[in-house]
């Protein structure tokens, strides 16, 4: 029975995870709702405040993404110019890019159970920084950021 529910168990999970990237998923106004990084296999959630969660992404189904990252604190808040790339879905992931060459950002797409998405960095292959331990580490850290969709 137990062997039963364990394979049960593990057929949901699979295909949860192996759940198919899809453009309606991902398309719309998304907001930042949480960001960290994983340390020690551990989950480290970013401090931020209204000012910096203002950060988001416009999806858009014809090809064209828009990024607009803001900095500061609550008050004094300080919006980068918008970056405007072109995106793609490729596995599980969405590549933001200008051309073929030129990929901005890559990042692994998971769809949650309520209705937010994660990215999370997307880095194939371990980074080497010779003579310099702590980039390297930084380098292969896994960041996250938990998005809303606001519509």
């Amino acid at each position: 029975m137990y062997r039963i529910f364990f394979l049960a168990s593990f057929m949901t999970v699979s295909m949860v995870s192996a759940q198919k990237l899809i453009k309606e998923n991902v398309t719309g106004f998304w907001k930042l709702k949480e960001a960290g990084f994983y340390e020690n296999k551990k989950k480290v959630v970013k401090q931020f405040d209204n000012c910096r969660l203002m950060r988001n992404y416009a999806i858009r189904e014809d090809g064209f993404a828009i990024y607009n990252y803001v900095e500061g604190t609550t008050g004094d808040c300080s919006p980068s110019e918008p970056r405007l790339s072109f995106w793609r879905i490729v596995d599980n992931r969405i590549q933001f890019y200008v051309d073929e060459q030129n990929i901005l950002e890559e990042v692994e797409v998971t769809i949650n159970k309520d209705d937010t998405i994660t990215f999370s960095s997307y880095i194939p292959e371990r980074k080497k920084v010779n003579g310099d331990a702590f980039a390297e580490k930084i380098a292969n850290t896994v960041h996250y950021d938990i998005l809303e969709k606001q519509y």
